[in-house]
């Protein structure tokens, strides 16, 4: 019985132990799983707490500041940095674009100046060909020969006139010519001894004459008719210097009423020729120097930079030259003027290309340019309006606004008699609008 006594309290000792054991277990894993993440979260919540009051303080604020103010210097300097790029791409293209025009200028000048060594060629030789000619010539007077200047074309414009002064009649495009009640050069030619007329011839000649202006005054069929009856009267009065200027003003009208290129260069190129004819029978005939100046001048059209270039100077001087023996016809001023304006106006490759040429490239001013068209205006008030509006456009050139807005008004006035007033009819209204914003 004492054995069993003892054995059962070995066991109870024994489960008492394990019990004991299995209850601290149980509290340690309760410990680990709870109480010790508590501590740990508060632990860091301490931390933070602590990390946020230490950078609450000034020096961790000037640290932000600077870092803020740092990032907004870095966005201002992209965006200034864009904006330059932007810039220098614009420049560039405009440098682009300069260089493309420069290059096709400098092509354009490259093929005027070719064949030029041929041209000089050709020149010598024609030059050395009219003076073994010279010993031939008749006694009358040598034929007047043109240097390849003239059988090119003027550079600056193609030109017409307005009104009618005194002492004169509107011509083709409103060209003035001399009346043809005077004909005191005809009469020379006809009554020369070597070859008198009679009375009656003279008499034909004069209506003929008479009969081509007043067709050359009317209508496209009065002006077709007119050159048909000077041609046919070609032989009987070739020689006789006011019948070619009248031939030659009527090579001009069929030149403006025909539409095919090939047809206006012919009939131009034979005006030219009948022009020269009148020159080699009488230098002194104002009309054949203003007639053969014209021609050129629409010639322009049809010629390359170089023959227009010289021929710029052969149309300023047979302008002059027709303004010496025609003083009182306003549309050799108004011509002249013409010239000065658009030389005043030339680009660089066309000054470039005439000192190329000639050494030094044609002058003129806006102020000889105005002179002569005042001077127009001046033998025939309101001239044309044309004339005015030109007037108008050098004062505006010249900064005289004012003065400018007056001459436009004038020329808004005066009628249409030529090309050249439908153009500036044409160009009133927006000259007249920029001199208004500009006042």
């Amino acid at each position: 019985m004492r054995e069993e006594l003892i054995t059962c309290e070995s066991r109870v000792t024994v489960g008492l132990g394990l019990a004991a054991a299995a209850g601290f277990g149980l509290m340690y894993l309760v410990y680990k799983k709870g109480w010790g993440n508590r501590a740990s979260s508060n632990r860091r919540v301490r931390s933070l707490h602590d990390l946020d009051a230490k950078c609450s303080t000034p020096r961790c604020n000037e640290v932000k500041k600077a870092n803020r103010t740092k990032a907004a210097d870095n966005n201002s300097n992209y965006e200034t940095l864009k904006a330059q790029q932007l810039e220098i791409w614009e420049q560039l293209d405009v440098i682009l674009q300069c260089v493309r025009e420069l290059k096709g200028e400098m092509i354009e000048l490259r093929e005027c100046l070719n064949g030029m060594s041929d041209q000089i060629v050709e020149d010598v030789r024609s030059n050395s060909e009219r003076s073994h000619n010279v010993a031939g010539k008749k006694k009358t007077g040598p034929r007047r020969e043109r240097s390849n200047s003239v059988e090119s074309n003027s550079i600056y414009f193609t030109a017409s006139t307005g009104t009618k002064s005194n002492g004169e009649t509107e011509s083709e495009g409103g060209y003035t010519t001399a009346r043809d009640s005077d004909y005191d050069d005809e009469k020379k030619s006809l009554n020369n001894p070597r070859d008198q007329k009679s009375s009656e011839k003279l008499d034909e000649f004069s209506q003929l004459l008479s009969a081509a202006s007043d067709l050359h005054e009317g209508a496209n069929k009065d002006k077709i008719k007119g050159f048909k009856l000077l041609l046919n009267k070609k032989s009987a009065y070739s020689l006789t210097p006011g019948y070619c200027w009248r031939l030659a003003r009527a090579y001009c009208d069929m030149e403006e009423l025909s539409k095919q290129e090939s047809e206006k260069i012919s009939y131009l190129e034979l005006g030219k020729e009948v022009a020269i004819a009148g020159l080699d029978l009488d230098d002194s005939c104002g009309e054949c120097h203003k007639w053969y100046a014209v021609i050129c001048g629409r010639q322009a059209d049809h010629e390359s930079i170089q023959n227009r270039i010289k021929a710029g100077y052969a149309f300023k001087e047979h302008i002059e030259k027709a303004i010496e023996l025609q003083r009182d016809d306003p549309s050799l001023y108004y011509l002249l003027g013409r010239w000065c304006y658009e030389v005043s106006q030339l680009n660089w490759i066309e000054r470039r290309a005439a000192a190329t040429f000639y050494g030094a490239p044609p002058t003129a001013t806006i102020d000889e340019a105005l002179k002569n068209f005042l001077k127009a205006d001046e033998l025939s008030p309101g001239y044309s309006k044309s004339n005015s509006f030109y007037i108008a456009k050098c004062y505006k050139e010249l900064g005289n606004n004012a003065t400018a807005l007056n001459w436009l008004n004038f020329a808004s006035e005066l009628p249409i008699k030529s090309k050249d007033d439908l153009e500036a009819q044409n160009s009133l209204e927006e000259m007249h609008n920029a001199l208004n914003q500009s006042s």
